[in-house]
């Protein structure tokens, strides 16, 4: 374990010839970590640090940022600086490929280029959009979720086919219509895409639902959706 500002977690999750490197970034989210952690251990084929928010936005313009070949945001975080936005920016102009995942899509309410770079956006409380009045978003935990594949072609969805997960879902967020859908649900109480692939800068984004608790991570086909999506946007 190493300490950076306040904390960054170190962790070797595999071993193997020249592995991928990713930063895991974490915080502002209770979540079962013991049980998330052990995800990225399972990848034999990967090695990640984790750093903890409000730290991470510091690494953006650091030397260190080179080493890694993809960023995986588990975080729900309101923090940024203007310097931090422009770093974050030029970042992905760079070609630094992202991976947000669950509720990392309700991050920088205050900062409108993240929708674009997330490609949508989960509001926490009402507000004007357009000179409307947008509800705010919902969410529903432990629900049965049938998840359907709409592009079993893409490198994301390689060898997946439709599954169930028991999942949070949310509701009444706004997607880009210029993201490529991947995976989608007809449940009541979700919205109609799970995930999705989105493009900013030089760099590829991936945004996937799922991550709420252990009935996601000890779910097979999350596993495999996660490793190819960092796979996929790392290259």
């Amino acid at each position: 374990m190493a300490v950076i500002g306040s904390l960054i977690f170190l962790l070797s999750g595999c071993s193997g010839e020249n592995p991928e490197q990713i930063l895991l970034v974490t915080g502002g989210h209770e979540y079962d970590r013991d049980n998330f952690i052990e995800v990225f251990n399972s990848y034999q084929d990967l090695d990640y640090d984790e750093m903890v928010q409000p730290e991470a936005n510091k690494v953006y313009s650091s030397d260190s940022i080179g080493k890694y070949d993809a960023l995986v945001f588990y975080d729900l975080n309101q923090e940024i600086t203007e310097d931090q936005k422009k770093s974050f920016i030029e970042m992905l102009n760079k070609g630094k490929g992202i991976v947000f995942l669950h509720h990392s899509i309700a991050s920088y309410q205050e900062w409108d280029e993240f929708y674009k770079i997330l490609g949508a956006r989960y509001f926490l409380e009402p507000r004007v959009v357009n000179n409307d009045t947008v509800p705010a978003s919902t969410y529903l935990d432990h629900q049965q979720v049938d998840v359907k594949i709409i592009d079993k072609k893409h490198p994301v969805t390689r060898g997946l086919e439709d599954f169930p997960i028991v999942e949070e879902v949310y509701n009444q967020y706004l997607v880009l219509s210029t993201v490529h859908p991947l995976m989608g649900t007809d449940h009541p109480e979700s919205g109609n895409l799970l995930a999705w692939t989105n493009n900013y800068g030089r760099s590829r984004i991936v945004y996937i639902q799922f991550g709420h608790d252990n009935n996601a991570y000890s779910n097979p086909n999350f596993r495999k959706l996660l490793r190819q999506a960092i796979e996929w946007v790392g290259r």
